[in-house]
Formats: C-alpha cells, sequence, structure tokens
C-alpha cells in the first residue's frame, strides 16, 4: 500500500461522484442504500439504480447531468451509506488526477 492510500481522508468534495463509469451494488450496498433513503430496497432499486453494462449487476443510476444520483450539492446524499466500491477508494482502486486529497498526499508525500 502507498503511503498516500494509508493516509487517505475523503474530504467529501463530490469530485469522484462526476467520473464516469459504474458504481456497482452489493444486495449488502442497497440495504444499507434502502435504509439511509428510508425506502423499501424495491423502492430503491427503482428510483437509484440502473443496470450495469455488464448486464449481471446493478449500478448506481447517472443524475440528469452525469453525475452520481446520490451527489446533492456537491456531496454525497448517503455519504454513511455509500456503497463498499466508493468505500474503498482509493485503497481497492483509483484513478489519476480527478481527487484533490489524493492529489496533496501525492505532493506532499504526507504519510
Amino acid at each position: 500500500m502507498e503511503p498516500t492510500e494509508r493516509s487517505f481522508k475523503c474530504n467529501q468534495c463530490g469530485t469522484c461522484c462526476r467520473w464516469s463509469g459504474h458504481v456497482l451494488l452489493t444486495e449488502t450496498d442497497i440495504t444499507r442504500l434502502a435504509a439511509a433513503a428510508g425506502v423499501t430496497e424495491t423502492q430503491f432499486i427503482e428510483c437509484y439504480t440502473a443496470l450495469a453494462a455488464n448486464r449481471s449487476q446493478l449500478s448506481l443510476a447517472d443524475g440528469p447531468d452525469g453525475s452520481c444520483i446520490l451527489l446533492e450539492g456537491g456531496r454525497c446524499a448517503l455519504y454513511e451509506a455509500r456503497p463498499a466500491q466508493c468505500r474503498d477508494f482509493p485503497h481497492g482502486w483509483r484513478v489519476d488526477g480527478g481527487c484533490p486529497a489524493l492529489e496533496v498526499l501525492d505532493k506532499t508525500g504526507a504519510v
């Protein structure tokens, strides 16, 4: 694990919520997100998900501007219940550029 990953702390800026791609959902994600949204799992699936490109999983739907449907006012509306894929960033995956918190760590080498 890189030092930047060990010391990474999300500043909840919402930049990663605007990247293109899919946030693939697990059954646990759907249960947790539905509870946080105050809706049934069926309602959550109908309102907030889409069939992923792999056609075998659900992903979070895109909002009208292409950002994550859960992005409200520049922040995740359900941050504490966010999907595992979001929780794993940047430890399980990352992209070059586009995350202000990671860019600062990469420049400073903070641990």
